[in-house]
């Protein structure tokens, strides 16, 4: 086989071989068709009668963790950040240069023809027939001034930043998915409501109506009666399709659940009056605990050591790398064998990274700022929600335990004497409002101090009052 032929292959090996290894590299990432061609949401899910579901913030939350799409992409990312830490703590690959003979046409064959590709024998000194010459060097960048240390400790850095940053993200879509719970389980309890009242407005419609037919009701309180059923249903009307845009349909995107379905929250109301006491904590404590805590604030102070790690790295690399070049010639020197050993040192005269300094330098101090301002904003967080959980808790004291069973029966009461004709319409009327507007804004002020404790945990980074 002549060299010619066996260079060709080899070269073609190479390249084969590279090919095949970029395959293996980027095998894991489906085609960008077939992402755009799987389906989302399967056709079995979609159906139009709703199923119920009963569910705990517990149940909740573990669905959540384990299916939420935002959530995985930034985990995903987080570990993408890690891997770059380990290809940062790689050293630089040496690389060969390797430059023959092409083509002797001095040469004289066995057979008599003369010329000759790739001629690499030694052959006799000074005789052209017979000689070929090369060149073979190897270069080796070495990095100075530990720019391979420098820089992998920036790596790390910025993943450490991007973990915070998912830790932030998963703080936020907890305390969503949390107050999303409440919402929906005090708006399920005023639908209750509503529709109870509604039924009971319905039978006295009915009686009315056949009274009217009789002649022993007139039209203004027939028409009365009709405007109060018809306030009670716009009202829930207004009531579900708020909840259906907001708390409803959040919850069932947080838990990534495509289905037709309607979530009926769990909860036990004494359980976690007892969990929430503000009497158990002390603001001075909770700020400190903010302050360790928070991964924004964590997210912050690490890229502000990532800074100062960059503009380590960019200093050691305003130092000139050292490049190595051992290499050999044959017969292209007055010596036929010649080892040869260079060095290669750019000399720092114009350019010695100072504009990446300067600029590192300036975004350190922006970030130190950014810092102060975040120390004053975790501690205003956290004052705010302690200020709103003081507030609905005194509110909430406010309101006798007895009280509403107490309302409920006098309504009971209004109804039968209104049945006997011993309470006025516009009486009854009055009393079925205020027992509306008393029992739903009830349940929107016990959901609020619920979603005020679950706001302090989101201020402070953690869960407080956990035991």
């Amino acid at each position: 086989m002549s060299k010619l032929t066996f260079l060709l292959l080899v070269l073609c090996g190479f390249w084969g071989y590279s090919q095949q290894a970029f395959k293996q590299t980027t095998s894991f990432a489906p085609a960008a068709s077939q992402i755009s061609q799987a389906p989302i949401v399967s056709k079995d899910s979609i159906h139009t009668v709703a199923d119920t579901i009963a569910i705990t913030l517990a149940d909740a939350e573990a669905i959540f963790v384990k299916n939420n799409y935002a959530m995985l992409a930034a985990k995903y990312n987080v570990d993408a950040q890690y891997a770059l830490v380990r290809q940062a703590k790689l050293f630089n690959n040496p690389n060969v240069y390797f430059e023959p003979s092409l083509y002797n046409k001095q040469f004289v064959n066995s057979n008599g023809s003369t010329g000759k590709f790739f001629p690499l024998k030694t052959g006799t000194a000074g005789d052209p027939t017979t000689q070929g010459d090369f060149v073979i060097n190897l270069n080796w960048s070495i990095s100075l001034a530990q720019k391979r240390i420098k820089t992998a400790t920036v790596a790390k850095l910025g993943a450490d930043v991007a973990k915070y940053q998912f830790d932030d993200l998963m703080r936020s879509l907890i305390f969503s998915l949390r107050t999303d719970f409440y919402d929906l389980y005090f708006g399920l309890k005023s639908l209750q409501l509503f529709d109870e009242e509604i039924a009971t407005v319905k039978n006295i419609v009915a009686g009315f109506e056949t009274q009217y037919q009789k002649g022993n009701v007139s039209i203004r309180d027939i028409t009365r009666v009709h405007a109060l059923l018809l306030s009670l249903q716009s009202d829930r009307l207004d009531l579900y399709t708020g909840m259906q845009q907001n708390s409803a349909k959040e919850f069932a995107v947080l838990l990534n659940n495509p289905k037709n379905v309607y979530y009926k929250p769990i909860l036990n109301e004494a359980e976690l009056d007892s969990k929430y006491n503000v009497g158990n904590i002390a603001l001075a404590d909770i700020v400190e605990q903010a302050l360790q805590s928070r991964p924004d604030l964590k997210a912050d102070l690490t890229q502000l050591a990532t800074d100062d790690a960059n503009l380590k790295l960019q200093k050691s690399i305003g130092v000139p790398d050292l490049t190595l070049q051992p290499g050999m010639t044959r017969n292209s020197n007055f010596i036929q064998n010649d080892p040869v050993l260079g060095f290669g040192l750019p000399l720092p005269i114009a350019n010695r990274n100072q504009g990446n300094i300067a600029s590192v330098k300036s975004v350190i101090a922006s970030d130190q700022e950014q810092v102060r301002l975040d120390y004053v904003k975790v501690q205003n967080d956290v004052f705010s929600s302690y200020q709103k959980i003081l507030e609905l808790q005194k509110l909430s004291s406010s309101q006798s335990p007895s009280f509403i069973a107490d309302f409920k029966a006098l309504l009971k009461g209004a109804e039968d004497n209104f049945t006997k004709k011993n309470v006025s319409l516009l009486d009854f009327v009055d009393m079925f409002e205020s027992y509306k507007d008393y029992m739903t804004q009830s349940n929107s002020i016990k959901d609020q101090r619920y979603s005020a404790f679950e706001e302090l945990n989101f201020n402070v980074g953690k869960d407080v009052f956990k035991k």
